[in-house]
């Protein structure tokens, strides 16, 4: 009889394997999704573990910080006993034991090793009072890392984060406040600086709690006021005990107010965990009985099939016992074999029918195979449209798009352009008989891109359409993602730099290219976080563009991390101080005003951009060695730039060969005309260069890390003279050494102390004077070195007093014996100004510094120093820089030595 019809694999056995690969599937899905919960619950576990471990931590930081504040009050107050220090003491020694039982997880190896030394060594640092040996930020940072990692496990809003910002740098402001807060004369300037910013975090709090009434519980409420409440402090009025009281309040409150929102998280946290453990527990109980179900079910569904085959079976031997045995032709495993003898006769039966239909139908159904395929199984729209352009049929995905719409009011659903579109490709298929496709925009209230394709189809004399749509708005959407991705910035939503060449390339280039650096982004990075430094790049470039808009053509990007980029049409060097106003130099950032110091390198255009970036990065770097706000790029700058290379290349074989020497310039005591010292400048003539300024090769050397060599030779230079002059009759005569405050190396401070080995005398005769000491408070370890110079017995004098703040500052941290004043208040452009020398005249004297005036050049001069009441001075008045013979020929031709 041929091959059998059935399949040879028994049903019930294919029925048997769907429902246990059924009972797997159901298995794997339900304890992958119970561990899946469980794996949550953990997570939030060990982030509730952590958020405890950093409670111990603030406990131990916030204790340690009371247990200073108090034992600095006492010690001020003359206190007997430690009955105020000694229960901070003992909070921080419980904070302590609980933090060393288990402190594993959520820290990187340096930071585990820097905190379990301190916590071994908490004790001895409290007995001895070593505050400063507090890892305070170590600590602060694992405290905010692990409270932010709470809030975002919690979901809380950007409100929370700044709460809770804001009250860390309140607590942070009272730890580095002790001096100030405690000290007995009181500084009211420097009291009044600390209490403002103290108040000025507690007014934000307070505003932050105002605009969110979720945050207003007691704690926070009790910090906002205590903190307000603290502009009290701003008197000379208030007592040492006040300070003390208040100061402690403040910390306490906040250190409340932190506790409080850590206990919030935690609660929260302990929710979401226990939401999440009776998740796991019930897909786990759910997958349980669902399998137990599926296996009665297996279970009833094969019994009952066994009947049902039962019953089958000899109903189709009932209808023709004398039929042959179904075995010949079913297969023996096959279940249904008594079936086949009925359907032996319904074929016969039906059999001359179904031929002929075969035969007429095989061309329709192949049709018809092929029509469903595409009309109603493709995900595309399709509508079959007549010769007259009626719709005849359409198919659901052409239903979802335009309803039951005819063909003109689908028309009238497109753009004015691509209603034209559509007509043109109908008119074009009518006539021509090919296909048509273009892509159109659907109005709406989202705008969509649909792909129409027109198709011609003939139907017996008829010539009819098929009209496909298809949805093209997600891959249009994702191009211009991707182009965004590839031309624009994403933090500051500017031109990158390929976007900002691709904008170059298609306009017509005439005027200013210019590269802006901001120096605060790396530093920003550091302290804070990026995303904190981008939104200042952000800031920056809206208030840019601000500034930009009365400009009709410009273009502005963002070069790199801390670099924009920006043409501007017309713009000429002679535009410098209008270029200089389109940059903000103060902006607000996160409720923080922030300063904003640039440098720019600019260049007039050039054809090709290359030419442009080049020379203005030619200038930028210019303008930072220069240490200028601004510098244009011309053939100068390209000449200077080479022959700072010349003297880079030089300058090494210059000091091993012994070519920079020294020169002295005299230091006179303005009343009485004696020489009592003189400062040693370094020189270099370059045997095909010539004479090469000082501040032109030591910028050099301090760029290309060269001014530490330079510094040892001149020192050594400095000490050789010193050592030459003792026991002669300029031995009273000291030298004063330049030494850059931030490039202070350690075999500096080694090469003085071993120095004192040789000549004990050398502290009393070599002055060490501190240059570019603006910034000296910006660099801890170099402020280490100098107290250990002073510590040795030299003295050290600070150059260009008065032109920062940081030097004032440099006078309460380092035992600073001499002052040496700007020459801008001396004979430079504020001269007129007595003020300043008065001041520092009367500063001087109260804090017991010798005052030293530099670049006295007419006898004017030296008469306004005289009533003022500098005591010493130097410039070309008295003489200029000589070298050694010249300069004992001097000092013994004036006398002016004895």
């Amino acid at each position: 009889m041929g091959q059998p019809r059935f399949a040879k694999i028994p049903y019930r056995t294919y029925t048997m394997a769907l429902a246990i690969a059924c009972l797997i599937g159901v298995l794997l899905f339900g304890l992958g999704t119970s561990y899946y919960w469980h794996e949550k619950q953990e997570a939030i576990d060990k982030t509730i573990t952590n958020l405890n471990q950093a409670a111990n931590l603030a406990g131990v930081e916030a204790y340690v910080t009371l247990f200073e504040a108090a034992t600095r009050y006492e010690e001020q107050s003359n206190q007997a006993t430690s009955f105020l220090s000694t229960p901070y003491k003992e909070r921080v020694l419980q904070y302590n034991e609980r933090l060393q039982k288990d402190f594993e997880s959520g820290v990187n190896e340096r930071e585990r090793k820097t905190l379990q030394t301190f916590s071994n060594e908490l004790e001895r640092i409290l007995d001895a009072e070593e505050f400063e040996a507090v890892p305070s930020d170590v600590i602060s940072s694992i405290n905010r890392r692990w409270l932010y990692q709470a809030l975002e496990q919690t979901n809380q809003p950007n409100a929370t984060y700044e709460l809770t910002d804001a009250i860390m740098r309140m607590q942070s402001l009272l730890t580095r406040s002790g001096d100030t807060l405690f000290q007995e004369p009181i500084d009211e300037d420097q009291l009044t600086s600390t209490v403002d910013l103290i108040v000025n975090e507690a007014t934000i709090i307070q505003k932050i709690i105002n605009q969110n009434e979720s945050l207003q519980i007691k704690a926070v409420i009790d910090v906002a006021e205590s903190g307000q409440s603290f502009a009290n402090m701003a008197s000379s009025e208030a007592s040492l005990e006040a300070r003390y009281v208040n100061s402690t309040n403040v910390y306490e409150d906040a250190y409340a107010a932190l506790r409080s929102i850590r206990s919030t998280s935690e609660t929260m946290l302990r929710e979401e965990s226990k939401h999440y453990r009776i998740l796991a527990t019930t897909s786990f109980v759910v997958t349980l009985f669902l399998s137990l179900g599926l296996i009665f079910l297996l279970y009833y569904t094969r019994k009952r099939y066994n009947h049902d085959l039962a019953h089958l079976k000899a109903r189709a031997l009932a209808i023709d016992p004398s039929l042959d045995p179904v075995e010949a032709t079913f297969p023996k495993t096959h279940d249904f074999r008594g079936i086949e003898d009925e359907l032996r006769e319904i074929a016969a039966s039906v059999h001359s029918t179904v031929h002929e239909l075969e035969n007429r139908s095989q061309e329709l159904v192949r049709y018809h195979e092929r029509w469903s395929s595409l009309f109603s199984e493709t995900g595309l729209a399709i509508a079959l449209m007549d010769d007259s352009y009626n719709l005849m049929e359409r198919n659901e995905m052409f239903r979802q798009f335009f309803g039951d719409r005819n063909l003109y009011e689908i028309n009238q659903l497109f753009t004015e352009t691509g209603r034209r579109l559509f007509e043109q490709a109908l008119e074009g298929v009518a006539d021509q008989g090919t296909s048509a496709q273009f892509i159109i925009h659907l109005k709406g209230e989202h705008t969509r891109y649909l792909n129409i394709k027109l198709t011609p189809l003939k139907r017996e004399e008829k010539l009819t359409y098929y009209l496909i749509v298809e949805d093209e708005t997600d891959r249009v959407e994702r191009e211009r993602k991707v182009d965004r991705l590839v031309r624009f910035d994403l933090a500051t939503n500017l031109y990158n730099e390929y976007g900002f060449i691709q904008k170059w390339e298609r306009q017509e280039i005439e005027g200013a290219f210019i590269l802006i650096r901001v120096h605060d982004y790396h530093h920003l990075v550091d302290w804070y976080d990026p995303a904190y430094a981008d939104l200042l790049m952000t800031e920056f470039a809206r208030a840019v563009e601000t500034r930009l808009s009365k400009y009709a053509h410009h273009l502005f990007g963002r070069y790199r991390d801390d670099m924009f980029m920006l043409y501007v049409k017309g713009f000429t060097a002679e535009d410098e101080h209008e270029l200089m106003e389109l940059f903000p130099t103060e902006l607000i950032v996160n409720y923080k005003r922030q300063n904003v110091h640039i440098q720019i390198g600019a260049t007039e255009t050039k054809p090709a951009y290359n030419d442009c970036l080049f020379e203005a990065m030619k200038a930028l770097q210019h303008a930072k060695e220069t240490r200028t706000p601004s510098v244009w790029y011309d053939s100068d700058i390209l000449a200077q730039m080479q022959l700072a290379a010349i003297i880079e290349q030089a300058l090494p074989d210059a000091i091993r060969k012994g070519e920079l020497t020294v020169a002295y310039q005299p230091q006179v005591e303005l009343k009485t005309g004696r020489v009592v010292g003189a400062e040693v400048l370094a020189r270099w003539t370059h045997p095909e260069i010539g004479v090469i300024p000082p501040n032109e090769f030591i910028r050099i050397a301090e760029r290309s890390d060269q001014i530490l060599w330079l510094s040892h030779n001149i020192l050594d230079l400095t000490i050789e003279q010193l050592v030459a002059w003792q026991g002669t009759i300029f031995e009273d005569i000291s030298l004063s050494f330049n030494l850059s405050a931030h490039s202070v190396d350690p075999s500096i401070v080694t090469k003085l102390r071993d120095s004192i080995e040789s000549y004990p005398w050398l502290p009393d005769r070599l002055k060490i004077e501190l240059t570019e000491s603006s910034d000296i408070m910006s660099y801890a370890s170099e402020l280490e070195r100098l107290e250990d110079i002073a510590d040795l017995g030299y003295c050290l004098s600070i150059d260009d007093f008065g032109t920062g703040y940081a030097s004032f500052e440099a006078i309460w941290h380092l035992p600073i014996q001499e002052v040496k004043i700007d020459r801008m208040y001396v004979s430079g452009k504020a001269k007129e100004s007595t003020s300043f020398l008065r001041a520092v005249s009367r500063f001087a004297n109260e804090q017991e510094l010798t005052a030293l005036a530099e670049g006295i050049e007419t006898e004017s001069d030296l008469s306004r120093m005289i009533r003022e009441g500098v005591e010493l001075g130097q410039g070309y008045y008295f003489s200029p820089a000589l070298d050694a013979v010249s300069f004992e020929s001097w000092v013994n031709t004036k006398g002016h030595s004895k």
